[in-house]
């Protein structure tokens, strides 16, 4: 058996720069947040291309059989690329609709699974961006990990110095959040025309600027972002930033060296 875990993300700032076909081209200041996690076990049969796939439970009200049907393509999609299968046990514990990564972090947990898997074997694997992105944007990111400036559609990844880490407070809003009616509604509402100045490079710039362009969508599509936010404010927090699309508000609460 091969485990792999992958935990949420936190985009400390989040400024859309343009357009690339249909795409919106982003630059991100991105965090790990350990609170969620999602884990995969497998359980690889040799010789076996596909995944026989199973939820072993999660975060309250996850429709497991919407997980699948959601992600079953992007499972497969992975032992077709790699020639690998077995049993994969899911633990899904990050928040889907939130901002937090959730719809990539078991996708993400399987292939650093099955790439270990083939290591094991002796095959050299390295990281296929290009493979990666067809599975979501976020995919790349959440199979590197760490502190990371994230840019272009997901497929530019620079890794942070980080001393120290963040505590966060967060709340996330009831209804969730769709990114592509996020977007669809930032075009709309800028015009497509983006702000490319006062983009942060780094978690402390990220910290000062509060940047997060899709914040006035999400609030507008779904007003329960605003009354998280202004819990937070109640709490005496000042600067409150959102993570992706939402669902997710969160304020920075402490450091810890």
């Amino acid at each position: 058996m091969i485990a792999a875990k992958v935990p949420a993300k936190l985009n400390l700032s989040l400024a859309v720069t343009g357009k690339r076909g249909n795409m919106h081209t982003l630059d991100m200041i991105m965090y790990p947040y350990e609170k969620y996690a999602d884990i995969v076990e497998f359980f690889p049969v040799d010789g076996k291309v596909g995944f026989d796939l199973f939820v072993k439970g999660g975060f309250d009200g996850l429709n497991e059989e919407r997980f699948l049907a959601f992600a079953r393509d992007k499972f497969d999609a992975i032992a077709k690329r790699l020639q690998v299968g077995g049993k994969i046990e899911i633990f899904k514990g990050v928040p889907l609709g939130a901002g937090l990564g959730g719809s990539s972090a078991a996708i993400a947990c399987a292939y650093k699974a099955a790439i270990e898997y083939l290591r094991e074997k002796g095959q050299n694997m390295p990281l296929d961006v290009e493979f990666l992105l067809s599975l979501g944007s976020d995919v790349p990111y959440m199979v590197h990990g760490g502190v990371c400036r994230v840019s272009g559609v997901g497929e530019v990844i620079e890794e942070l110095e980080s001393k120290g880490k963040i505590e966060v407070c967060e709340i996330i809003a009831k209804g969730g959040s769709d990114s592509g009616k996020c977007y669809k509604l930032l075009d709309e509402l800028c015009g497509e025309k983006f702000d490319v100045a006062n983009v942060p490079t780094t978690v402390f710039e990220a910290i000062e600027v509060e940047r997060n362009d899709l914040f006035e969508p999400a609030r507008i599509l779904n007003p329960q972002i605003k009354v998280a936010c202004d819990e937070l404010k109640k709490r005496k927090f000042d600067k409150i930033f959102m993570s992706g699309s939402g669902s997710t508000v969160f304020a920075i609460s402490g450091f810890v060296k």
